[in-house]
């Protein structure tokens, strides 16, 4: 049963509102970061190039055009090199998949997170889309309809209760008991570790 003057409930939906702005504010903050990181190197080699052409033209010296040129190859290989180190250690720290099992540890669904900045973890209805829907979990009536979330920033991953009604924990990699997490505080997860969504467990690989 629908539950009478749902749609004027103005404290859920300015909740909703300030969440939204905060994934936004995430995945953008990302997105520029990754814009301006390029230009910046784009602007070194342009300048470089630049200066290639001006001491060429003003000295016309071969000796120092070819020192000039091998400068800037050298400099191109490092930044291409320091981006390939880059990929290559976010390869293996970042998290890519959030698993959904059940009770006798059966995959019952799982989320490819690797190109997201940020998720919504809860339950999917008509007036309420989420990214990670736990509506098929066994406990599924004990999570609410926005949960929490799971952040990504600095290549790490941070997972937080957003006023959940049954709360949030977290059961690190290798430790045998869980821990209740602070609503509103973010944690930092990596793959091992288990997120506790009221009952229902997402496994983080």
């Amino acid at each position: 049963m629908l539950k009478p003057f749902n749609l004027f409930n103005i404290p859920r939906h300015i909740k909703k509102i300030a969440l939204r702005s905060k994934i936004n504010k995430n995945k953008n903050g990302v997105e520029k970061g990754h814009i301006i990181l390029q230009l910046i190197n784009v602007l070194i080699v342009l300048a470089l190039i630049a200066a290639i052409v001006y001491l060429n033209y003003v000295y016309r010296n071969r000796v120092l055009l070819i020192s000039s040129i091998s400068a800037l190859g050298i400099i191109i290989l490092l930044i291409i090199g320091g981006i390939y180190r880059r990929n290559k250690f976010n390869n293996y720290n970042t998290v890519s998949k959030l698993i959904l099992k059940d009770d006798d540890d059966r995959i019952l669904d799982e989320w490819d997170i690797s190109n997201n900045v940020s998720c919504l973890i809860g339950k999917k209805t008509k007036s309420n889309e989420v990214n990670i829907n736990l509506s098929k979990a066994v406990y599924a009536s004990l999570v609410s309809r926005e949960h929490a979330v799971i952040n990504k920033a600095n290549n790490k991953w941070y997972f937080e209760d957003i006023g959940s009604s049954n709360g949030s924990g977290i059961k690190r990699k290798g430790e045998s008991n869980k821990f209740k997490v602070e609503e509103g505080k973010p944690y930092e997860v990596s793959s091992g570790d288990i997120l506790y969504i009221a009952n229902t467990k997402l496994y983080v690989k």
